[in-house]
């Protein structure tokens, strides 16, 4: 079975200057757990996932607080003075998006992205054909094919 017979064709997609505000509100009004950044051609830049929303929220550069007081001042004395925010600090899917994504292409085995998303422990994979995003596959699309055929994933059966 190939990922083109799994994955949602033509997902949601999102351009880098998209707030984060909308970023969230898109994750939770269609149920999903990232989302593809691309370029007006449809060339992948980057996904924002839940997690690097949750990232954001944590503001990560922080220990755990030890108190009110060091956290201020931590924020005040080594504040970092580069021209683009980091992700705690991001406005938009381009400041916030995590850069480096595994990608697979439709013609690649179910296998393959199963074995991505377990190693990596990752929710969803971009697929990628002609270098533009056509579609995504997630541990859910798995499952529920599982659901309706236990033997589908065997390695043993024929492709």
């Amino acid at each position: 079975m190939k990922v083109r017979d799994l994955m949602t064709p033509n997902p949601i997609r999102i351009a880098p200057e998209t707030p984060v505000a909308e970023i969230a509100r898109i994750l939770i009004e269609h149920r999903i757990n990232g989302v593809p950044v691309t370029d007006a051609g449809g060339h992948l830049l980057g996904i924002v996932t839940e997690g690097d929303l949750v990232h954001r929220a944590a503001d990560e550069r922080l220990e755990p607080r030890e108190s009110l007081w060091k956290e201020n001042f931590y924020r005040s004395v080594f504040r970092r003075h580069t021209p683009e925010p980091d992700k705690a600090e991001g406005r938009t899917a381009e400041q916030v998006m995590t850069r480096e994504v595994l990608t697979v292409a439709p013609d690649s085995n179910v296998t393959v992205a199963a074995r991505l998303l377990a190693d990596h422990n990752i929710k969803s994979l971009p697929v990628i054909e002609h270098e533009r995003l056509v579609g995504m596959i997630s541990r859910f699309d798995l499952v529920k094919r599982l659901a309706s055929d236990p033997e589908i994933f065997n390695p043993m059966a024929k492709d």
